[in-house]
């Protein structure tokens, strides 16, 4: 019997004290329609403005993999990455939601609304 991924729609592993998530996919053609490439360096910068005005907090506590044909991100902390989890889990499947967080967040110069 397969178990269910509580990491979806990540990929989740860990290696001694560094669990990572990796993104299998990466929503290409949603991106391309805001003219991103949707590569891992997109999903950094949609993900890295989300928690600047999210959860700033998390920023402290995890790093974003250097990789461009996927992506993946990195901590020590396993309930910071569930944390993000549930973030993209809320989006990911939607595609009007997803869209609204590509337009929101996938911006160079991100100046996030804080409370």
């Amino acid at each position: 019997m397969k178990q269910a991924n509580t990491y979806y729609p990540f990929l989740f592993s860990s290696f001694q004290r560094d669990h990572s998530l990796a993104l299998s996919d990466l929503k290409w053609k949603a991106f391309e329609h805001h003219d991103f490439l949707g590569d891992g360096e997109d999903w950094a910068l949609l993900i890295e403005n989300m928690l600047s005005e999210k959860n700033p907090a998390l920023l402290e506590k995890v790093t974003f993999g250097d990789e461009t044909m996927m992506f993946s991100i990195h901590s020590e902390d396993k309930d910071a990455l569930h944390e993000i989890v549930d973030m993209v889990f809320a989006f990911y499947d939607d595609d009007a939601l997803l869209d609204a967080c590509i337009t929101r967040y996938a911006q160079y110069e991100f100046e996030p609304v804080l409370d």
